[in-house]
């Protein structure tokens, strides 16, 4: 059965290696209106300058791993000033955000082709690779058994759903996936159960809680946009952070319908994605509101109109200083939802969408405390906006008991960290 394994990942890798190229081409074509995304065409098939020196590697898939794991490379470097760390995404929004992290090589993540890896392997020489969340690539997770480089998966969870499509093929997820970790430290022990059901071993597995607790955003940025707030607005601000595309329709819609209720509301919309910021000033013109682009002020004392979009990147908090309420994104689509803790962090009352499965454990218990409310359709999401924002001491408690459960989750990352220690030779 071993030797049926070992056929499986020669034929996989011997299908990477030629759908490598097409998939590379796809995605630089896919991202092409992404700032500079088409030049890391090469970093896909695994060009890379070449570095001296061995490096450790952190994964994040895109820009909410990125954000998520960024306070913990910030640690690890200052407790490892001589050791070199690259830091890879598959995003260029995730590679931007990449880039505001002291002290680190910054990389677009080789593509999962023996070739691809063989080349990002020969440019860094890894000696741990730490992956956040649930990224399992047969070639990378292969590559690094074979170069002795001990994986460590963090901040790991597993859906049900997940599960099931394993076990299906428990046998190959046995010996292509789960023998080749090294550990996996986990946000609970329903994941810890999980990756135990699809054949990682007991020894291996380890509950540290999740680092998102441990976030640590810039509050000066934050307190220099009440600052305007306060200068700017005489009535209430909606945000909707994180939208993706069809939301920005159901965001806008709501705030026409919102601001009949309350006649000085703002709104302060930040795509997800840049691709879906014509989109949205598009929806904007068509319904006659007056907007303006963040990109577009020198200065945000000269913001007059009833819409600000987001369109800038790295500035998270100065747009979450503007709001009194706050919409996570990717929930009324297909997505699955946005971490909800940053603004929790800020003591920001939370809405979301009925599709938020990427932040379930968050959620629920915001939701549960009354930090967050659920809305299950458009209508609702308009009701609750009017509901939150006509009563100040409504809207003051949801924000301090969202803060509550945003504090009540901290120590992930200490816990994390000290558990990595034993793979870094």
């Amino acid at each position: 059965m071993k030797l049926y394994a070992q056929i499986v990942l020669l034929l996989y890798k011997i299908l990477t290696i030629f759908i490598a190229p097409i998939g590379a081409t796809f995605l630089s074509y896919k991202k092409r209106k992404d700032p500079s995304y088409g030049v890391k065409f090469f970093n896909l098939l695994g060009f890379y300058k070449k570095q001296l020196g061995n490096f450790v590697w952190f994964h994040g898939a895109s820009v909410g791993e990125i954000n998520a794991l960024k306070p913990l490379v910030n640690e690890f470097t200052k407790t490892h000033p001589n050791q070199k760390v690259v830091v890879t995404t598959m995003t260029m929004t995730g590679y931007l955000q990449a880039r505001t992290i002291k002290d680190v090589h910054v990389a677009i993540s080789p593509l999962d082709s023996p070739l691809s890896l063989w080349g990002f392997f020969h440019a860094f020489h890894p000696k741990a690779l730490f992956i956040i969340d649930t990224e399992l690539w047969p070639n990378m997770l292969d590559k690094a058994y074979k170069n002795h480089c001990p994986v460590v998966i963090f901040n790991a969870r597993l859906q049900d759903k997940n599960v099931k499509s394993y076990l299906k093929h428990k046998f190959l997820v046995k010996h292509l996936i789960a023998d080749k970790l090294s550990s996996v430290l986990c946000m609970s022990f329903a994941d810890l159960m999980r990756f135990k059901h699809i054949g990682v071993d007991e020894d291996k597995l380890k509950v540290t809680g999740n680092i998102k607790y441990d976030l640590k955003p810039r509050d000066e940025l934050f307190a220099k946009a009440l600052t305007y707030k306060n200068q700017l607005f005489k009535g209430k601000v909606f945000g909707a952070i994180s939208t993706h595309e069809g939301e920005e329709e159901i965001v806008i819609n709501s705030f026409i319908e919102a601001k009949k209720h309350l006649s000085n509301l703002k709104l302060v919309l930040v795509p997800r994605h840049q691709t879906t910021v014509s989109k949205a000033c598009e929806l904007l013109t068509s319904n006659q509101i007056t907007f303006k682009k963040k990109s577009e002020l020198k200065d945000l004392c000269d913001f007059s109109a009833d819409v600000l979009i987001g369109d800038t990147m790295g500035e998270i908090e100065l747009y979450l200083g503007l709001c009194d309420l706050v919409f996570m994104g990717g929930s009324f689509v297909n997505v699955g939802g946005h971490n909800p803790l940053e603004p929790a962090y800020f003591s920001l009352p939370i809405l979301t969408g009925p599709d938020y499965h990427n932040f379930q454990e968050q959620f629920d218990k915001l939701i549960d405390a009354n930090g967050a409310y659920l809305a299950y359709d458009p209508k609702e999401l308009t009701r609750l906006i009017v509901k939150l924002l006509e009563d100040q001491e409504l809207l003051e408690k949801t924000g301090i008991k969202a803060l509550d459960i945003q504090q009540q989750g901290r120590g992930a990352l200490k816990r994390t960290l000290s558990n990595m220690e034993k793979f870094i030779i």
